[in-house]
């Protein structure tokens, strides 16, 4: 069992609605620590909605550039593109990185105590 953590706040999920809360309590001066299973920023951030944009938007630029591989009648072409999944899932994974790097840099700056694993509330004034 750890030691014992007195605060004021306690937010429980550093998803989009858990940060924004913690981060605007500190802003106000409430003691506040936020409790995340994973990684801040939730599920959206993580490996739902920004990744998918991020994937979705290599392909767009990949099948604009297969119509380019295609007979022009200005007589221009270019060699039919490849694209590298390992480099694609790299550059999608490094947006990731820098926004929940964002967030943590933001909850440090406003003085939220991140911890990293799970809560449950036990009654109205512990949590385990």
């Amino acid at each position: 069992m750890s030691e014992p953590i007195n605060t004021t706040l306690l937010v429980i999920g550093g998803g989009p609605g858990g940060y924004v809360a913690a981060i605007r309590a500190a802003q106000l001066g409430v003691p506040t620590v936020l409790v995340e299973r994973a990684r801040l920023g939730g599920t959206c951030l993580n490996i739902g909605c920004i990744p998918s944009k991020a994937l979705i938007h290599a392909a767009e630029e990949f099948d604009k550039a297969r119509h380019y591989a295609k007979e022009s009648p200005l007589g221009i072409s270019v060699a039919s593109p490849a694209i590298d999944i390992d480099r694609t899932v790299a550059w999608k994974d490094g947006i990731v990185a820098r926004l929940t790097g964002g967030i943590g840099t933001l909850m440090k700056r406003h003085g939220v105590e991140v911890l990293q694993g799970e809560a449950r509330v036990i009654d109205g004034k512990t949590v385990e």
